[in-house]
């Protein structure tokens, strides 16, 4: 599945410095491999009150997907601070037999970031909506795959706000088409 926006996982390999699978990061802090550790670290954040928002409307049609998202915040952003919105389109089921790392199941597969490898910026102003629009489509590359099994209901998008410097997900959201 790399291979199918290679340019979208190098970025942001490149950006958690984490070059190998299985990998996870836990609000931009490095959970490593242990699968005891991707069960734990989470909890740290449970009980956290963001001051940000994010809400999805949209539908699907034939040829593609239309949506909208809202994202606000509690406070101003600071001007110091890099604040962006990500929004990705992602496959919560994919069964790839011919995975080259032994893992044949995967989860909630990003296929392509809408906002750009590397979000979008964003000054958020206090309690004003920040509204963005978009319209997706499957990707050839994923539809004309023989190697990929997966289901079209099982497409969502995700959108997340995060502190680009620090990596901390200071909020993130899902949407369902279903």
């Amino acid at each position: 599945m790399y291979a199918l926006n290679a340019n979208m996982n190098r970025s942001r390999s490149d950006y958690y410095e984490g070059n190998y699978t299985p990998h996870m990061f836990t609000n931009g802090f490095d959970s490593g491999s242990s699968v005891n550790a991707w069960v734990e670290d989470p909890k740290k954040y449970l009980s956290d009150v963001s001051l940000y928002s994010i809400s999805f409307q949209g539908a699907r049609t034939t040829d593609s997907y239309n949506f909208e998202i809202t994202a606000s915040a509690l406070k101003n952003t600071d001007d110091a601070s890099d604040i962006r919105l990500f929004v990705a389109t992602v496959m919560g089921k994919v069964v790839y037999p011919g995975s080259y790392n032994g893992m044949y199941e995967h989860h909630n597969v990003i296929i392509e970031q809408l906002a750009g490898n590397t979000g979008k910026s964003i000054k958020f102003i206090a309690n004003v909506d920040y509204v963005d629009s978009f319209s997706w489509a499957m990707p050839s590359g994923w539809i004309n795959s023989t190697e990929l099994r997966w289901s079209e209901n099982n497409l969502k998008v995700i959108a997340w706000v995060q502190n680009y410097g620090t990596k901390e997900i200071l909020q993130a959201a899902e949407f369902n088409f279903k």
